[in-house]
């Protein structure tokens, strides 16, 4: 057993969003993905990860590519055809032959001119702005279009754009409850997924060396390095969290994740996936607060941490703390 091997190091995804974690997640799949040793040891873990992942990105496109889409799309091109056509026949009327034709299609161009809705325009405002139209069409300008038989068209044409509207409020829900409730699950799954995995990771590391794994982990942590800085750059801190451990009398913070010596030679404390626990606890699990700490393994321990993990018998000589699943800190 080697307590001095590589450990992937923790990191805390409450800073992170949804994309965010997507890519962190991608990122860490690839060089994983690339280690043959890992994959061997651990392809179980990494392909249920990879899975979770894979169907949050799915979730994300479908949120983006609602089922709805066509139909909005379907819609908007029949309101555009019977907005063209009745222009259209607006403007060939003012040509006719018959003067209360040209008459009537003068009078009605004012309306359209006014509105002046753009076929190729935002969905939002031509919808306003046809609704507007056709309103003031029937309410104003009845005779006009009873001259001209357009009467019906103009209230296909509302009833058209009614219709899209409704639409287009269904695809807006659609992909609202995409987003709060599927990618919210996908997004915890992918995360426990991927901690599952380092979990098992780091205690293989433990027991078997880093040597098959070195660049690959090492290529990990400096994934986990970089979003630090990202999550530091979003809280205002000036040196990401967790980074180093810390050098505290009695070893309080300590134990975060590389341990930190503390002053009475506890040791330097390895924890490993406990990201989250609290400054009084730290030291104590991670290399042990104690006078002279000796070496001390704890494995899956959930209650009593730290003071098996770094020893916190006296006198035994400066040690190592190793601390493996701890879950009452996660």
């Amino acid at each position: 057993m080697n307590i001095n091997a590589r450990q992937i190091e923790a990191l805390d995804f409450n800073y992170l969003d949804q994309q965010e974690t997507y890519q962190y997640s991608v990122n860490q799949l690839c060089r994983v993905k690339a280690c043959a040793a890992i994959m061997e040891k651990l392809g179980t873990e990494v392909t249920a990860w990879e899975t979770v992942t894979q169907a949050f990105n799915t979730a994300y496109r479908k949120a983006s590519t609602a089922t709805q889409t066509k139909v909005v799309e379907t819609l908007d091109g029949e309101r555009d055809s019977l907005y063209t056509g009745f222009t259209g026949t607006v403007n060939n009327a003012t040509k006719s032959p018959i003067a209360a034709q040209r008459e009537a299609a003068g009078q009605l161009l004012e309306p359209i001119k006014r509105y002046a809705i753009r076929a190729a325009g935002d969905y939002q405002n031509q919808t306003m702005r046809t609704e507007q139209l056709c309103t003031d069409l029937l309410e104003n300008f009845a005779s006009q279009l009873t001259t001209l038989n357009l009467t019906e068209w103009v209230q296909a044409l509302q009833a058209k754009n009614a219709e899209f509207n409704d639409a287009m409020i269904a695809r807006t829900n659609e992909q609202a409850g995409y987003i709060r409730a599927e990618l919210t699950q996908l997004r915890a799954q992918m995360i426990a997924e991927y901690r599952k995995y380092v979990k098992l990771q780091n205690v293989v590391l433990i027991y078997e060396g880093d040597t098959a794994y070195a660049t690959t982990i090492d290529q990990m942590n400096a994934e986990v390095r970089n979003y630090k800085k990202i999550i530091a750059r979003k809280t205002g801190s000036s040196q990401p969290s967790g980074e180093n451990g810390g050098t505290n009398e009695n070893g309080q913070q300590g134990g975060t994740e590389q341990g930190g010596t503390n002053d009475n030679n506890g040791g330097n404390g390895t924890l490993i996936d406990d990201p989250e626990l609290d400054d009084n606890n730290g030291g104590q699990n991670g290399g042990g607060s104690n006078d002279n700490g000796g070496n001390g393994t704890l494995i899956d321990d959930d209650d009593e941490g730290g003071q098996n993990g770094g020893g916190s018998n006296n006198n035994n000589g400066d040690g190592n703390g190793v601390l493996i699943d701890d879950e009452d800190g996660d």
